[in-house]
């Protein structure tokens, strides 16, 4: 996100499809629905703080969702970081993972991919966009804890709490430097309370995958990136990247062959890509073999890339 991409917003007595334009804008595209759609209202503020979006947004019940046919490869690669407000429950669904949250708790949505967020009483939350090189290596840290409940009554959680609360009240306020030093200070309180909370905290270790997995999607469209050349890049062997990334479930080929497929199924799902051809879209991310991507695509999504573009092309079908 870059600085003054987001002027501020203040609406009041939001209509269903202003809030999903509201929140687009701010984020990425999403979909809000509500039961009674007459009946809704909302009101938002939000501004731009250094590199990052931060919104508050009070209103009735209603559903926010990201949906695959959403996700395209212009999106940024965004993390939000909602705090919850308000008494009633948020229920959260990202990767096949749930969870209630209550005032007082974070939860964090990849926006890469897809999730699902209902207020069914009604919302008080702060919301903050923020893109995933901003917070550098961190990024995956915070990012493995999507869709799950972190309490914000302690330690960094509390502090990054505080912040947020005391900055929406003041969102209109925050000129010239003064915006991005607080910005800043947004994001080493981000990075704070979501690595003091990850499971088995940061150690030497996770510290090292998280670097390895930074510069390897820095350099995905090199053809060349492998085990042993991601390796050389950090002083290790291949040996020694094998066994790090086997602690973490997912080989390192199978978890950039995974990334890679990703992005390449965004661009053959985004209309803007239409007049590349699939083999094009997939050297764009690395892959350069058409039969290699034929089968990649086959055995990872069930369908071939003309398969892919044709559901997209017709209503209806899923993508």
């Amino acid at each position: 996100m870059s600085d003054g991409e987001l002027g501020a917003l203040h609406v009041r007595g939001a209509t269903v499809g202003q809030l999903q334009t509201a929140a687009s804008s701010i984020l990425a595209p999403l979909a809000v629905t509500a039961p009674g759609v007459d009946g809704f209202h909302a009101d938002i503020d939000a501004a731009a703080v250094g590199r990052a979006a931060v919104a508050r947004i009070r209103g009735s019940a209603h559903l926010v969702t990201r949906t695959p046919r959403a996700i395209t490869s212009t999106d940024p690669e965004l993390l939000k970081v909602t705090l919850h407000r308000s008494a009633g429950p948020a229920a959260a669904d990202q990767g096949g993972l749930q969870s209630r949250a209550h005032g007082g708790d974070f939860v964090v949505f990849d926006m890469t991919r897809p999730y699902r967020l209902a207020v069914p009483d009604g919302c008080d939350v702060m919301a903050v966009g923020i893109s995933r090189t901003e917070l550098g290596r961190h990024a995956d840290t915070v990012a493995r804890q999507a869709a799950r409940r972190l309490p914000a009554d302690a330690g960094a959680q509390a502090v990054l709490s505080a912040f947020l609360l005391g900055l929406g009240r003041h969102l209109d306020e925050l000129k010239g430097p003064a915006q991005a030093q607080v910005g800043d200070a947004l994001v080493s309180l981000l990075i704070a309370a979501f690595t003091e909370s990850a499971p088995g905290r940061m150690d030497t270790e996770t510290d090292l995958v998280d670097r390895i997995r930074v510069y390897t999607l820095a350099n995905i469209s090199e053809p060349s990136l492998c085990v042993d050349s991601v390796a050389a890049a950090h002083g290790i062997s291949a040996r020694q990247l094998h066994r790090l990334f086997h602690r973490t479930g997912t080989p390192f080929a199978a978890w950039l062959r995974q990334e890679r497929l990703e992005r390449i199924r965004r661009d053959l799902l985004d209309p803007a890509h239409d007049s590349r051809t699939a083999a094009a879209v997939a050297a764009r991310w690395g892959i350069h073999d058409p039969r290699h991507l034929a089968r990649a695509l086959k055995a990872h999504y069930g369908q071939s890339a003309r398969d892919l573009r044709q559901g997209r092309r017709e209503p209806g079908r899923p993508s």
